[in-house]
Order: structure tokens, then sequence, then C-alpha cells
């Protein structure tokens, strides 16, 4: 998991990838590649899945980049699909 503050939100419900400047926690775990999911700051809530770019640690300490190759986001066509 990354959780990613307030100011990043709306450009993920845009579909945009994670950008290393909205990022404020991750498991320090996360190699790069791996599937990891994003969270918000203030109340954990999930909000996109998507390939770690670099790992955990540097998805904290870095300040600019992407963090995460964004494929899923809430609201997108797979959220919205009808079983």
């Amino acid at each position: 998991w990354v959780e990613v503050d307030h100011g990043a939100i709306p450009f993920l419900m845009n579909g945009a990838d994670c950008m290393v400047a909205g990022i404020h926690g991750a498991d320090e775990g996360i190699i790069e590649g791996d599937l990891i999911w994003i969270r918000d700051q203030v109340h954990g809530r999930p909000l996109a899945l998507g390939w770690a770019s670099m790992p955990g640690p540097d998805l904290i300490s870095e300040t600019k980049g992407k963090g995460v190759k964004t494929i899923h986001f809430v609201g997108d066509e797979l959220w919205e699909m009808e079983l």
C-alpha cells in the first residue's frame, strides 16, 4: 500500500499515475514491480491499484517522479461494471 495526500486524489480519480510528491506513507516491503493499492492518508480508503515504480522506502523519500503506474481506480469502467 501507499498513502496519498488529499491533493493527489482528484488526479487519481481521473486515471493519472501516482507521483511520489503526493505519497506520504508506504509499506517498506514494496519492491519495484509489485502490484499495490493506493489509499487516502486520512481515512485509509482504497482509491486505486497499480504497479510500483520503485521500492517502498524510495516512494516515501523521493520528491520527483512517478511512484505508481495506475491500472484501476474508483469510478473507472471496471468499478462501474454491473454483474
